[in-house]
């Protein structure tokens, strides 16, 4: 061991002076270690350099950084995508005993290779402790429901189904899908966008009901009855007769037309069609929205994607701090006590991937339930991780074309004269009533030998119902508070719509300023990690060093990841809040 009194390094440069302690080490350049990707879901293949030889990063800034898409960066930065994280994610199967993952050393020679007993963590099990509740797989006889099946049974669409067997829900089938398809396919196939467009049908019909008012009506009516009661057979005894029962068919023709209806009529039309626009605006509003949430979906997954990788990029350097202090306490340089951490680290890195992985796999599900897709479809993200955009238009401009453009605010104008409509129906019921008639009816009696007889009869009719007891006035001032309610909503939507463009366009300033600074604190943190790496060979440093600077690594990564999604987010936020789709993303100018 050496004893040093005092010591000064120069790591930047790869000069270490050691003074005191007869130790000194000149290098302008350090020799470069080659050290391949590991590869995915594997450990990473590198020779073991010498004790004493400074440490190289694998992973630099350009291996990581997606795109800035035109901001201001620092110009050591790379301008390259993030790779697609085209990993492995079988799930190990959890029964019995667990073992505790070995660290992922590189692999050298056998005789350089620390070895590191794993540690047995024993789960506790039925026959060990019967407290715990044991699920196991039930029987067919109670896995298929029959009172659902035969519900199901009768109805044709094949949406309508609920599957029997595990294969039919085993999600096997990768479909990889660009932002613009996965926006496209939620148009199509959204649940709660089609539940809207079956609105809309079902209001196009209630016009139709309504106009139906404007045309005249027609009643046909045939009895066909035999008549033999008390007072008829005293009648027939009267006259000498035996029998009195009589069968008779009477027919009757009606048509009917009402020619005013205290504007009952055209009030209904008018509230029907009005009720049309609001389906149709309804659509609009659900369109966006989807839009929205197809954009979001995908830019978690992407964002899943991205931490999976930042995690396995965090396993790896843990990987190579438990390699450096293995072979430091080989030399008699390092403590078991700095083994120890790196092992720890490199455990808490491997757990953080495990959750990165289950991340990543809901939210490939969620966008498969947000797009309606099969249940044997695992969508995964065909495109890059890069900006979305850019938005030019200055915030001041954002909101007034928002609140011009916004469904919901025309939805409370057009609910506002649908009450003003009802308003005039409810004063109907108190108001004349006039109508005209003509019926025709044949009358035949078959015991009788006068023959078949009939009738034209033509009128007009009028009814009018003076007082109701103040019902119909009640009615008239309820609809006049529901358009009061109607201007009090619509107020309230319209700052609810300012607030929301300026929370997003707040987000997408911050997101923006946030990815140059992230960038830049991606840069520095690799630095700081090759640099905790030197001087720990060098015997300067410490382990704890090292591990910090790993955190702060992984941490810098992760801001960095989430810059960038919450600059996507907030720019689709910003088109959702405008209400005008993609018609507001303009060409870029050449």
């Amino acid at each position: 061991m050496f004893a040093f009194r005092d010591f000064l390094t120069f790591s930047t440069s790869g000069l270490v002076v050691l003074s005191g302690g007869g130790v000194a080490i000149a290098q302008t350049t350090p020799p470069q270690i080659a050290t391949p990707e590991p590869p995915v879901g594997q450990a990473p293949q590198a020779p073991l350099p010498p004790l004493a030889t400074p440490g190289v990063d694998p992973l630099d800034t350009a291996a990581f950084l997606p795109s800035l898409g035109g901001l201001s960066k620092p110009t050591t930065l790379a301008a390259l995508p993030l790779p697609a994280a085209d990993l492995d994610l079988t799930p190990t199967a959890h029964l019995g005993t667990i073992q505790a993952p070995a660290p992922l050393l590189a692999q050298g020679d056998a005789t350089e290779t620390p070895s590191t007993t794993g540690v047995d963590v024993t789960l506790p099990t039925a026959e060990t402790n019967p407290t715990i509740p044991l699920v196991q797989p039930l029987p067919p006889d109670r896995v298929i429901n029959e009172d659902l099946n035969q519900l199901l049974e009768p109805i044709e669409n094949p949406a309508v189904t609920v599957p029997q067997e595990a294969t039919a829900v085993t999600a096997d089938n990768v479909v990889d899908l660009t932002l613009e398809e996965t926006i496209r396919l939620a148009l199509e196939r959204n649940e709660t966008l089609q539940e809207a467009r079956l609105n809309y049908d079902r209001s196009e019909e209630f016009v139709q009901e309504a106009i139906a008012a404007e045309y005249p009506n027609l009643s046909n009516q045939f009895d066909i009855t035999r008549t033999d009661s008390a007072n008829g057979e005293l009648q027939a005894r009267n006259l000498g007769r035996d029998n009195n029962a009589t069968t008779a068919i009477n027919g009757r023709l009606e048509v009917s037309y009402d020619i005013y209806t205290g504007g009952r009529r055209s009030a209904q039309i008018e509230a029907a069609q009005t009720q049309l626009q609001i389906a149709e605006l309804d659509i609009e509003r659900l369109t966006e929205e989807t839009r929205l949430a197809a954009a979001v979906n995908y830019y978690n997954l992407q964002s899943a994607d991205a931490q999976v990788v930042i995690e396995q990029s965090s396993v790896f350097d843990a990987t190579q701090s438990l390699r450096d202090a293995t072979l430091l306490e080989q030399a008699g340089l390092g403590t078991k006590f700095d083994v120890l951490r790196a092992e720890v680290e490199l455990a808490s890195a491997q757990q953080r991937l495990t959750r990165a992985e289950a991340t990543q796999r809901t939210a490939r599900r969620q966008l498969a339930q947000l797009l309606s897709l099969e249940p044997t479809i695992d969508p995964r993200t065909a495109d890059e991780i890069n900006l979305a955009g850019r938005w030019e238009i200055s915030l001041e401009e954002t909101i007034v074309l928002a609140l011009q453009n916004r469904q919901e605010l025309r939805q409370q104008l057009l609910q506002r004269e649908v009450d003003g409509y009802q308003e005039r129906i409810a004063l109907a019921a108190v108001r004349p009533l006039v109508s005209v008639f003509a019926n025709y009816d044949v009358l035949e009696v078959f015991d009788d030998s006068l023959g078949p007889a009939d009738g034209l009869t033509v009128g007009a009719r009028m009814r009018w119902n003076f007082f109701d007891g103040g019902a119909a006035a009640a009615r008239a001032n309820q609809e006049k508070v529901d358009q009061a309610i109607a201007e009090n909503r619509f107020a309230n939507q319209r700052n609810q719509i300012r607030l929301a463009v300026e929370t997003a366009y707040y987000d997408f300033e911050a997101s923006e300023q946030n990815i140059t600074t992230a960038a830049a604190a991606v840069t520095l943190a690799e630095e700081s990690l090759r640099l905790a790496r030197l001087r720990f060979n060098a015997g300067v440093g410490t382990q704890t060093d090292v591990i910090s600077a790993q955190t702060g690594l992984n941490t810098a990564r992760g801001n960095y990841l989430q810059a960038v999604t919450d600059y996507n987010r907030a720019f689709a936020q910003l088109k959702r809040e405008v209400g005008l789709g993609d018609a507001v993303i303009a060409p870029a100018a050449p």
